[in-house]
């Protein structure tokens, strides 16, 4: 700023110092400062900067599945996909860690120690590698109590011809069928309870008919009426 103010003040004491060194063609040292600090300043490229400073990259995160998928049922696996993933990266780094951690406390054998030591079977290394590099949750489920045995299905015996017995399958209509025998039995019971009862009317009214000689029947009357209270009795 300061720079452009010098210039804007001395451009026109540049311009008739030019003028009048045309004719002379030797420049003073006085021209010679007051065109410095009459330049404009010279401009940088603009690739200059960046080639310069680059800027560090941002690492893009991985993704599982597509990006456009609405929230759903497939969203939510997918996202649970993925946090899994970083779970079980995170427990490999955790875990690379400690064994590098005990790797490196660990008192170091020299090689007189190396060569007394017995030989040990292919079996136990690889046992010790398998059990060095399990999962965590299966170190959790062989921790785990046994559940106890289902009991066991009482077996079948098979039929004097060797043939399975087969079980009678249930019809789809069986309670419907149920209903319609027992309606049919009580209409039936009503049926015969209203011919029983026509019977001793017509037994009562013969009996009540006097004989001959114009006298009552008193055996006939008192059979039909104890028919008819038996008959009660018996429905009570």
């Amino acid at each position: 700023m300061f720079r452009a103010e010098i210039a804007t003040l001395f451009f026109p004491l540049r311009l008739w110092l030019i003028s009048s060194s045309r004719a002379t063609l030797v420049q003073s040292p006085i021209h010679t400062v007051l065109r410095f600090f009459t330049m404009a300043p010279i401009r940088t490229r603009d690739g200059a900067a960046s080639k310069s400073n680059p800027e560090a990259k941002k690492r893009k995160g991985f993704s599982v599945g597509p990006a456009n998928l609405p929230d759903g049922t497939y969203r939510r696996k997918t996202q649970k996909l993925k946090e899994d993933l970083i779970h079980k990266a995170k427990v490999k780094k955790a875990y690379a860690k400690v064994k590098a951690q005990e790797e490196a406390n660990a008192p170091k054998k020299s090689v007189y120690d190396t060569v007394n030591e017995p030989e040990t079977s292919n079996e136990d290394t690889t046992e010790n590698a398998t059990a060095l590099e399990l999962h965590p949750d299966r170190i959790a489920m062989l921790n785990e109590p046994e559940p106890a045995p289902a009991p066991a299905k009482p077996e079948r015996r098979p039929r004097g011809d060797g043939k399975r017995e087969r079980r009678q399958k249930p019809s789809a209509f069986t309670k419907e069928m149920e209903f319609a025998e027992k309606k049919r039995k009580a209409e039936e019971a009503r049926q015969r309870d209203r011919e029983a009862k026509v019977k001793e009317r017509e037994a009562l009214i013969r009996a009540k008919r006097p004989d001959q000689f114009g006298k009552r029947r008193l055996g006939r009357e008192s059979n039909a009426l104890l028919s008819r209270v038996q008959r009660m009795v018996g429905q009570n």
